[in-house]
């Protein structure tokens, strides 16, 4: 499910991850949280024609979403939906004017009509992002419990992004079981983009940073940035 999804990530882990794991993808503004969601759902799918995933983002439209992963090299499968709640928030506004949007309630209708709609072809699900969920929703811990809680019930693997702005632990550590950070370093050469897996339960995987560039045709994982 990730392990060969997005290219030199098995440098990364051992082993790949069980199906239903709900993981955080976390990291500053322009550190690939999106462009690795999508690539790994598009790498994932372009090898499993019968199954069916989505890409729900509360922020960005699907065409400024679609330009800014054709930039990337990260393609949009057949059976990749993307879904944009920009129509909801309009007709939300017109209607209740600064009321409550229930964002939450509506993420868990977005999964229940596509369910019953592919049945168990949909496999995977991503959203982009928390923060902006949160923001909209006023979601509690206690919401988060039940958002987390919904997603793994779901059967769905989920990849939800989360900017961070280098905080450090977010009480949803706790609740995803896993962690990917993605992140800008400086080396006494260069400044570069890395990945390191912080969490990932019964899976064996490595600690360090591992160098990510983007290519022609998505992202690839390098070696370890610190490595001698």
């Amino acid at each position: 499910m990730l392990k060969d999804t997005v290219n030199g990530l098995d440098k990364v882990f051992e082993k790949d991850i069980p199906p239903g794991f709900v993981i955080l993808i976390k990291g500053a503004p322009g550190t690939l949280k999106s462009g690795f969601m999508h690539n790994v759902l598009s790498n994932y799918l372009t090898k499993k024609k019968n199954e069916f995933g989505v890409y729900a983002t509360i922020e960005e439209t699907k065409e400024s979403h679609l330009r800014n992963m054709r930039s990337l090299g990260i393609k949009m499968p057949d059976n990749l939906g993307l879904f944009d709640y920009s129509d909801v928030r309009s007709e939300w506004k017109k209607e209740e004017g600064e009321g409550k949007l229930d964002i939450v309630k509506i993420t868990e209708d977005i999964i229940k009509f596509y369910k019953d709609e592919k049945k168990e072809k949909f496999t995977v699900f991503a959203l982009d992002s928390f923060n902006a969920l949160s923001s909209l929703d006023n979601v509690t811990r206690r919401n988060s419990y039940h958002f987390f809680t919904l997603l793994r019930n779901s059967g769905l693997t989920s990849f939800i992004a989360l900017e961070t702005n280098g905080q450090g632990f977010v009480p949803e550590f706790f609740l995803a079981d896993g962690v990917v950070e993605v992140g800008i370093v400086e080396t006494h050469e260069d400044v570069i983009r890395y990945i390191q897996v912080l969490k990932m339960r019964a899976v064996r995987h490595s600690m360090k940073k591992h160098q990510i560039v983007v290519e022609s045709d998505g992202l690839l994982v390098l070696e370890p940035v610190y490595e001698k």
